[in-house]
């Protein structure tokens, strides 16, 4: 389990910049949209993202994040696939459906969690998504980015 962990709204210079001021223990300079993750790994938001895309029934849809710079193993995006099945969750006609999810990922192998804990995490990604495709819709460089680090 990672020992931090947040997603966060940037363009892929910021995310960069703020993933080396993280990894260098300093504060990040640039000031942008934030969810903090209780230590979450890349590998637990990936089962995660396999859930959701179950969830919104978007076959086809890979859970994987993406690695954006080979010297920082810690910064991933969001693909964009992915992001419109998070973004989905926010707007499920049955938000019963959301905490079913959360549930789910609770009980899942890989997580050592509960939904009290899950639950509001997979709402918060559900509206930062929303307003991660929002930005990026108003600029294409802007994307959903996740950083973990031990």
């Amino acid at each position: 389990m990672a020992s931090y962990s947040e997603f966060f709204i940037a363009d892929h210079h910021q995310a960069v910049a703020r993933a080396k001021a993280r990894e260098a223990g300093k504060s990040p300079a640039i000031d942008v949209p934030v969810l903090p993750t209780p230590g979450l790994s890349d590998f637990e938001i990936e089962v995660l993202g396999g859930l959701a895309v179950k969830k919104v029934h978007a076959t086809g849809v890979a859970a994987e994040l993406s690695l954006v710079d080979i010297e920082l193993d810690t910064l991933y995006a969001v693909p964009d696939a992915l992001l419109e099945v998070f973004a989905e969750l926010d707007s499920l006609e049955d938000q019963e459906d959301v905490s079913e999810l959360a549930a789910e990922w609770a009980a899942a192998e890989e997580m050592e969690s509960t939904p009290e804990v899950t639950e509001p995490l997979v709402r918060a990604l559900a509206a930062m998504s929303v307003a991660a495709a929002k930005a990026a819709d108003d600029n294409a460089k802007m994307g959903l980015f996740f950083f973990s680090a031990e």
